[in-house]
């Protein structure tokens, strides 16, 4: 799911869905079907390169889908540098090698969607805007001192 960055990497996901009937790209879609479908995946894969921190990582930890990520400062920011399902950036064997185990092993699956729930309460809306409003009261504190 995501538009593509360039026709280029577009033509390229086209081609991969005509050769690999496992691949599916949905292209850009609305906010509500993206959490409808993530919240039935068995697997959330984040292949960025470069990211603050992605929606679709706290989506899916909201959702405690397990979550496969490149080792990027956001997602490590988000999931933990113990995080066992990050892979490094642009290691695609390395993201094969983690598939597969997500595939064939139900502990090591458990394990990425037991993370992804204890990470849940981080963020929960009303934690987060409490989390807001005592930040802006801080900055206001120190502004008037």
């Amino acid at each position: 799911m995501g538009s593509a960055m360039s026709d280029g990497m577009a033509a390229r996901a086209r081609k991969e869905m005509r050769a690999n009937p496992r691949y599916e790209w949905l292209g850009e879609l609305p906010r509500s079907h993206v959490r409808r479908i993530l919240a039935k995946s068995r697997l959330n894969v984040v292949p960025s390169r470069i990211e603050g921190g992605a929606n679709v990582v706290s989506e899916a930890i909201t959702a405690s889908v397990p979550i496969l990520a490149s080792r990027i400062d956001g997602n490590v920011g988000i999931l933990g540098a113990d995080y066992p399902g990050l892979f490094a950036v642009g290691d695609t064997q390395q993201l094969a090698r983690l598939l597969a185990r997500a595939e064939s092993d139900r502990e090591y699956l458990g394990v990425l969607r037991d993370r992804s729930k204890k990470l849940a309460p981080l963020f929960d809306p009303t934690r987060e805007e409490k989390s807001w409003a005592d930040l802006i009261s801080e900055l206001f504190l120190i502004e008037s001192e």
